[in-house]
């Protein structure tokens, strides 16, 4: 107990202070740092896009389902500002609005709230972690960069 205690204040320190700053961090089972999830496209495109999304038969630039490819380098184009091809009244990424952001609601699993159809994204099952879609929803807040 007396191990844990101040391990576990070491970690909650950590995620305090990336919290703090707008990123969020994964650690492992040992507390290690492995990956800062930061709400730029590029930590969104490496972190999660790639590995739940553009994989195949789903989002990849080869078997894009809905239109929609997530693959590095094509994601940007094919979200930011994009009609969605399920919510008529909603693009896939409103810059600055996630609310008004189809993605959101699909990740959210709300899609059907807004007028939109299907399942809730990934559709492995393996859902997006709070977090991640809390990042996602801090990118489109901050304008969508393509950065």
């Amino acid at each position: 107990m007396t191990r844990f205690f101040p391990r576990f204040i070491s970690s909650f320190s950590v995620l305090l202070i990336c919290a703090a700053c707008g990123g969020s961090t994964a650690t492992d089972d040992a507390g290690a740092n492995d990956t800062t999830l930061e709400a730029t496209l590029s930590s969104i495109q490496e972190n999660i896009f790639t590995p739940s999304c553009a994989s195949s038969g789903c989002h990849s630039n080869t078997s894009a389902s809905a239109g929609l490819s997530l693959a590095e380098g094509e994601s940007f184009d094919a979200l930011v500002g994009v009609a969605s091809t399920e919510a008529a009244t909603l693009n896939r990424v409103t810059a600055g609005d996630p609310d008004a952001s189809y993605l959101i609601h699909k990740l959210e699993g709300t899609q059907v709230g807004v007028g939109g159809s299907g399942s809730r994204m990934p559709a492995s099952g393996s859902f997006l972690s709070d977090e991640e879609v809390q990042v996602i929803r801090d990118w489109i807040t901050a304008g969508a960069e393509n950065n």
